[in-house]
């Protein structure tokens, strides 16, 4: 008989056991594990005092971009430091974020201007710049500027625009114009990549009215703001 009870005590524990719900600061859970409160999870946690996103590894790990450089997120943003002189027709220039905001995994070399991602995935870049200080009201200028990777010497993100001062009465010569780009794309950890922008002028226009300029800030009787900034988010 007593081994028939112990036998029967096991059985409900073990039943209990692989059906349990398990409540904190509740009696009635409704999943395995029911928090009614703040979870805490120490091992999350980093020593850049930064909050950051929970993503899930395929096989339920919870991580952040701190503990783990594949996890999701916003990976870098930068913005433009000092205005770049567009005054060559057909001419290459390289875009150096002077100022970075954000570099989770130290991705990117604010002295070259080259991004280097750690991980192979998909990722969001996203563009918004100010063209401004050209003072050639009749011709425009053709602008190419995007993504350009070194390691296979080719665009992997490229956007084409015209842009024209438009001045009229009441506006002043050169005002800002501004522009957006964002799209994603698959970047490679073994190739470096840089934002570049092109330029190419009307032939008719002289040396002394190349002026346009990519600018770095935006100052008016409003008050003055950063105007060219870049981000890479990683998606997948």
């Amino acid at each position: 008989m007593k081994l028939l009870q112990k036998m029967a005590l096991l059985l409900l524990i073990s039943n209990v056991s692989m059906n349990a719900q398990v409540g904190i600061n509740t009696t009635t859970p409704t999943q395995e594990l029911d928090v009614n409160g703040d979870l805490r999870v120490r091992g999350l946690g980093n020593s850049k005092g930064k909050t950051a996103t929970v993503s899930a590894l395929p096989d339920g790990t919870l991580i952040t971009g701190y503990t783990d450089m594949t996890a999701p997120g916003i990976k870098f943003v930068g913005n433009l430091t000092s205005d770049i002189t567009l005054d060559q027709d057909y001419n290459y220039k390289d875009i150096v974020l002077g100022n970075e905001l954000i570099d989770v995994n130290n991705e990117y070399n604010v002295a070259n201007g080259r991004y280097m991602p750690k991980v192979d995935g998909y990722y969001k870049i996203s563009m918004d710049f100010d063209m401004g200080d050209y003072t050639d009201d009749n011709k425009d200028v053709d602008i190419l500027i995007g993504l350009w990777d070194l390691t296979s010497n080719s665009w992997v993100l490229r956007r084409t625009f015209k842009y024209k001062d438009n001045n009229n009465t009441g506006m002043t010569n050169g005002r800002n114009e501004s522009y957006g780009i964002s799209n994603y794309l698959q970047l490679n950890s073994t190739h470096s990549y840089t934002f570049r922008i092109f330029v190419d002028y009307d032939p008719s226009i002289t040396s002394d009215n190349r002026t346009a300029r990519l600018k770095a800030y935006n100052s008016g009787s409003t008050g003055t703001s950063i105007s060219t900034s870049f981000s890479v988010e990683k998606v997948l």
